[in-house]
This record gives structure tokens, sequence and C-alpha cells, in this order.
């Protein structure tokens, strides 16, 4: 299936994939550090779907300006076909991807966000594992907020 792409995704991400295709719905894997939002893992099939609808979509936004300028690292345009989605909150208000062909100064494999509303486009670590190890911290440090109490 990602052979479909036409370029290599990174090892991280088909590594994790290797080791389970996604996550149920509503049952957050990623956040981004400092958000209180956790976010799906992605199957393969469910992160082309959402490639394919973003880059349906993508044609709306030309000539969009973010209200923040974005990080050098991240290539300029709303949706690039060298994000790869592997996790998202709300459906896709928030969306995170790996960033197959970043901007000068960037690393391939950068992991990169997308928020709706207003629409921004960060950087959120310069590499798969960075990301894993921050995200896991940041569940760790907030456990509270994204386990479930249990009821009585």
């Amino acid at each position: 299936m990602l052979a479909s792409l036409g370029y290599g995704v990174v090892d991280w991400l088909v590594d994790l994939w290797r080791v389970a295709d996604g996550g149920p719905v509503y049952s957050p894997v990623f956040t981004r550090p400092d958000f209180f939002n956790g976010a799906d893992f992605l199957s393969v099939s469910q992160s082309l779907a959402l490639r394919n609808r973003l880059r349906d979509i993508a044609g709306n936004f030309a000539g969009w300006q973010e209200s923040v300028p974005r990080d050098g690292r991240i290539r300029a345009g709303w949706f690039l076909d060298t994000w790869v989605p592997f996790a998202a909150f709300g459906g896709s208000t928030i969306v995170l991807f790996a960033d197959c062909d970043p901007g000068p100064g960037g690393a391939v494999g950068q992991v990169i966000s997308y928020v709706h509303d207003p629409d921004q486009i960060s950087l959120v670590a310069l590499d798969g594992e960075a990301y894993l190890d921050a995200s896991l911290t940041w569940f760790r440090d907030q456990a509270e907020e994204f386990v479930p109490e249990p009821e009585d």
C-alpha cells in the first residue's frame, strides 16, 4: 500500500505500522507535547484515505497564509503529498504527519502538526524517535488528564 505513494516512508513510521496497524478510535496513543488532546493512531489505510482527502481539498487553499509565520524547516503549502498522516484528533481537526520532504534545515521524518481553526502547521519534533519520547513523557506526566476515572 505504501508503495503507491511514490516515495519512501520514513523507517520509524513503517516500523510502527509493522507493530500495530493503527489503534482503536478515541483511544489516544499520541499527543502534541504541552497540549491536552491525544491523537488516535491511524492504520495505513486510514492514513492513505486521509491523505487523499486532504490532497483533494488542498486546491481550495491556494495562496493560503498562516496567521503566524511557519518554521522554515517545513515547506510552504496547506498540504503536501510528502506529508504522511499517522495520527489524528477529531477526524482531522488535528493531524500529525511524518514529513518526508522537509524545507531547508529540516530533517526527513520530522513530525509536524496541522491544527484547524485557525489553520496552523507547526514543527513538533525533528525526528520520530524524539517525538515518540516526548509524547510518551507528556502522557506519563499528565496521566490524570488522559486516563479515565474508574467508575464507582
